[in-house]
């Protein structure tokens, strides 16, 4: 499994694994900016309203996501290690677990969401319909994550395509809710930008119910038995939240920071956050390449870390991230090239349209930058290195990123331009530090090998 006699076959195996998680990532995205390009036609209000729910929600459902997501590395590592017996016992907990967050979150989201909209200081109307998105995108919370585990799950195995075919399936399901429930169209009610939450929910509601049927009925998956009764085994949890919560905390980190620069600009008005927002959709599109092929760099590397043939691992690395920087010099060219028809795409108000064009290109040196810290740190998840990646992320966004966007915004006035700076010169500092990381393990890895 995922070996090849040369960097060709390798390549070709790679790919071949890729491309239903690049696809994946791809609609995935495409599916939530469908949505967004709804919220700003139905208006600017909307549009920034839905923006700054965005910008609460993320942060907080990719960092609990991660948790559950830590069941890519680990059951990748037991099929290397030759321990399939142990996946399904691995499966039920990280269920267990999603429930448990579930619970929590809902709760959570019930009772804050409206405090913290009222201490951001966002004019009424945006403020109403960044409540009442929040409210709708509750309803959906425990299928998202039962969800996550089983499609994790599935591509730990190598079944990528699976998740593909569920990805594909959900489009014109979102995109019918979308535009029913935000343009009050086919007898539903018509909520505005709000709408959207409601789309996703339905959306996710139905990926859960094809995922379960899959588990249950597909050959390759069946064998599990994953839906046997068992009960919570709280000494299995140690492992799982050894390796989520770092995973999580540097899902947190990075969220957090969008989200934190992304505040910043609630002071502006309501164009300025209407083209952020719209920019930042686009490039959050542009993530979508690095993050399938970090992905994939994690499913393969796990698995030859299980197996100990680290120098495989280190082969695939290498094949990873060199198809990563392909994939971010292409996007980037392309967002050169029509970064004056984009914006269309969100909006026909002509304020943030030019704005939104002028900020794209700050996308390109995002995708570069981005692309290489996320291959390798899908790199380190395969390694089950996750508090590594916590430590560059926290010194490269936070004590480097943040505050020199925040100098620039705020002390030397240069507006919207000086929070995208801020946030690449803290990328480009992740992005190097996440690299001599790299390096210094696989050196001690190496001494390890060539001493045998």
């Amino acid at each position: 499994m995922y070996q090849g006699k040369n960097i060709k076959e390798q390549s070709i195996i790679f790919i071949k694994l890729l491309i239903p998680v690049l696809i994946y990532q791809i609609i995935s995205y495409s599916s939530g900016m469908i949505g967004t390009f709804m919220a700003g036609h139905y208006s600017p209000t909307d549009l920034a309203g839905v923006s700054m729910g965005v910008n609460i929600w993320n942060p907080i459902m990719y960092t609990l996501n991660a948790i559950v997501l830590a069941i890519i590395p680990i059951v990748s590592q037991l099929i290397g290690k030759g321990r399939e017996d142990e996946i399904p016992t691995k499966v039920r907990q990280f269920l267990y677990i999603a429930i448990a967050i579930s619970i929590i979150l809902i709760i959570g989201l019930n009772t804050l969401a409206t405090p913290v909209v009222n201490s951001l200081g966002l004019e009424e109307s945006i403020a109403k319909v960044t409540k009442k998105y929040l409210f709708y995108e509750s309803f959906g919370v425990l299928s998202i994550f039962l969800y996550v585990v089983l499609r994790g799950f599935m591509d730990s195995l190598g079944l990528t395509r699976l998740s593909m075919i569920m990805m594909v399936i959900s489009v014109p399901i979102n995109v019918f809710f979308a535009y029913s429930f935000i343009f009050g169209k086919f007898g539903m009610p018509e909520l505005g930008g709000a709408g959207n939450a409601v789309a996703v929910s339905v959306t996710y509601t139905a990926l859960f119910f094809i995922a379960l049927v899959l588990t249950i009925k597909h050959p390759k998956l069946n064998k599990y038995k994953i839906f046997q009764k068992e009960s919570i085994k709280l000494n299995h949890w140690g492992e799982i939240f050894r390796l989520g919560v770092p995973i999580a905390f540097a899902a947190a980190l990075e969220t957090v920071v969008f989200s934190t620069l992304s505040l910043m600009v609630s002071r502006f008005d309501t164009t300025i956050i209407a083209a952020h927002q719209s920019a930042l959709n686009f490039s959050g599109f542009l993530y979508s390449l690095p993050v399938s092929v970090a992905n994939t760099v994690t499913i393969i590397v796990a698995f030859h870390v299980g197996a100990k043939n680290y120098k495989m691992a280190q082969r695939y690395t290498f094949i990873g991230c060199g198809i990563g920087m392909v994939f971010s010099f292409i996007s980037g060219l392309m967002v050169y090239i029509f970064d004056s028809k984009i914006p269309y795409l969100y909006t026909n108000d002509k304020g943030v349209i030019n704005l939104t064009a002028h900020l794209l290109l700050y996308a390109i040196g995002f995708a570069i930058c981005d692309s290489f810290a996320s291959c390798l740190a899908g790199v380190l998840r395969g390694y089950k290195k996750a508090v590594p990646i916590c430590v560059t992320m926290g010194i490269g966004y936070y004590l480097i990123g943040i505050p020199i966007s925040y100098y620039l915004v705020f002390v030397r006035n240069i507006g919207i331009d000086g929070l995208w700076i801020g946030w690449i010169i803290g990328l480009t500092f992740y992005a190097i530090g996440i690299l001599i990381y790299y390096w210094y393990m696989k050196r001690k890895i190496n001494r390890k090998i060539y001493s045998i």
